[in-house]
């Protein structure tokens, strides 16, 4: 009997200590500068959603968490901008718990891009550069939610001067990239941060309203609810659902479709104390 009963607590551990692997660690990474160019990371990122788009990292330094993601297809970043997403980072460590939250706000993004025009010449497809004019002109406005010490609302991308935490969206001819600097003593007392931190990251994508011959999926609505200790989730339109659109599969390429479906997915990490 106590052979059984030893045999089954192995098995216990096990299965416990398997159900913690889901834990991935941060990348150390020193000298991280905070411009929308992630040169300075390192690649390939290993973290991908498909129904995102996105790829992305987490790191952090002695003082700062740092996270990047990054698309190769403009229509995924388009989306973020017109329709509007968030983060949330969260940790239920005892005496050292935070919920803390990014919205950033819709803003107006061509869905048709813009091109450069030339006499007789023939239309390519869209790029960063020609779809993201809009951004260059009025930039994105996000608020901040859940920090130790108070921030003013409206921040900009663009504004890096004076605020807690710094966030910047810069793209090139390949891919589009937000970076983000959070210091760690707005999540928690520098004094009480342990280097094996129990964090969870969580995304959540917007979607547009659908053209009517192609339905409705839970209509977008920029909006986003205050979370406390509990959280809360977004309240759907009260209109009756519609034909859903979801998001295709990778050998079926990227079209507007995309841009009408939500999209959100979670990832737990933990601190890292040194370069691993």
């Amino acid at each position: 009997m106590k052979r059984l009963l030893s045999i089954l607590t192995f098995i216990l551990i096990a299965i416990y200590s398997q159900g913690q692997d889901y834990r991935s660690p941060a990348v150390w990474q020193e000298g991280t500068v905070i411009d929308g160019s992630n040169t300075e990371w390192q690649h390939p990122f290993k973290l991908h959603n498909t129904s995102a788009g996105i790829s992305f990292s987490v790191a952090n330094d002695s003082s700062h968490l740092y996270l990047s993601f990054e698309t190769t297809e403009p229509l995924y970043v388009v989306k973020m901008l017109r329709a509007g997403w968030y983060l949330q980072l969260s940790s239920k460590e005892r005496r050292r718990r935070f919920n803390t939250a990014l919205v950033f706000d819709p803003m107006y993004i061509e869905l048709e891009p813009k091109h450069d025009y030339v006499e007789n010449k023939e239309k390519k497809g869209p790029t960063f550069e020609n779809w993201l004019d809009d951004y260059r002109l009025e930039s994105n406005t996000y608020t901040i939610q859940g920090l130790r010490h108070y921030q003013k609302n409206a921040l900009t991308l663009g504004d890096t001067t004076d605020n807690l935490i710094r966030v910047r969206l810069g793209y090139n001819q390949k891919k589009a990239v937000y970076e983000i600097a959070i210091p760690l003593k707005e999540l928690m007392p520098l004094s009480q941060v342990k280097w094996n931190e129990r964090m969870k990251l969580k995304v959540n994508i917007d979607a547009l309203e659908a053209p009517p011959e192609k339905g409705k999926i839970s209509v977008g609505t920029g909006r986003f609810q205050s979370m406390g200790r509990q959280g809360n989730t977004l309240t759907p339109p009260s209109s009756e659902p519609q034909e859903e659109i979801k998001p295709k599969k990778l050998t079926e390429g990227v079209t507007q479709d995309c841009l009408y479906y939500k999209a959100n997915f979670s990832h737990e990490f933990y601190l890292v104390s040194e370069k691993q």
